[in-house]
């Protein structure tokens, strides 16, 4: 999936001549935790509120908005802005925001800011890729590491009339002969799929057949 399907559009932005009071009340009042920041249509920084809360402590304090009308975001923004473009995939977004321990990133076509990817954003994704909130079951099977496996997992799916709806294979472990696959299925009783799993010699982790009431 791209980054445009699901980036924030139009982005909230504030100037570098923006005050630290105002950019916390866009904050406060929007719910948001990021600000780009742009300067004759381009992103030239971005402010998160940790930023703001760093830059003046005695900003927290009672009436001391006045203190504070002297700090400009363009002091305090950070100008090396890590960027991803709206045709990258959500993945790359994932990796980049776990690799530099950041919470957002500014979506930008040339030089121009075209959205923002939160990490709220990309959880919401990743839910909606695994297909988490639509009824169904999940199974956990260990595979050989073969190529082919999920072609013969798919043709016992297709035989039962039972449709997949995610399939996420996890990397094999050092000394391991077997990868976990993590199936997600539209049906709430999996125990006639897990049985012809079973059958033709897979080992189904999860659920187990005590648990769905099959193995009674």
């Amino acid at each position: 999936m791209e980054v445009y399907r699901i980036m924030r559009s139009p982005v909230v932005t504030v100037n570098p001549q923006t005050t630290l009071a105002e950019a916390w009340k866009i904050m406060k009042n929007l719910r948001i935790r990021h600000l780009p920041v742009i300067s004759e249509g381009r992103l030239v920084g971005i402010v998160s509120d940790r930023d703001l809360r760093s830059a003046s402590p005695a900003f927290w304090e009672e009436n001391s908005e006045e203190k504070t009308c002297q700090i400009w975001i363009g002091q305090i923004m950070s100008k090396n802005v890590i960027t991803i473009a709206p045709d990258d995939t959500i993945d790359e977004a994932a990796r980049i925001m776990y690799e530099f321990r950041i919470g957002s990133l500014p979506v930008v076509d040339g030089k121009y800011l075209v959205g923002l990817l939160t990490q709220s954003d990309i959880l919401r994704a990743l839910t909606e890729l695994l297909g988490v909130h639509e009824p169904g079951s999940q199974l956990i099977l260990e595979i050989p590491d073969r190529p082919g496996v999920l072609a013969d997992i798919a043709i016992i799916f297709k035989n039962l009339g039972v449709n997949i709806v995610s399939v996420v294979t996890l990397p094999k472990r050092r000394h391991e002969e077997y990868r976990l696959m993590v199936i997600r299925v539209n049906t709430i009783d999996p125990r006639k799929i897990m049985a012809a799993l079973q059958q033709a010699g897979y080992i189904v982790r999860t659920p187990r057949l005590e648990d769905t009431g099959y193995g009674r």
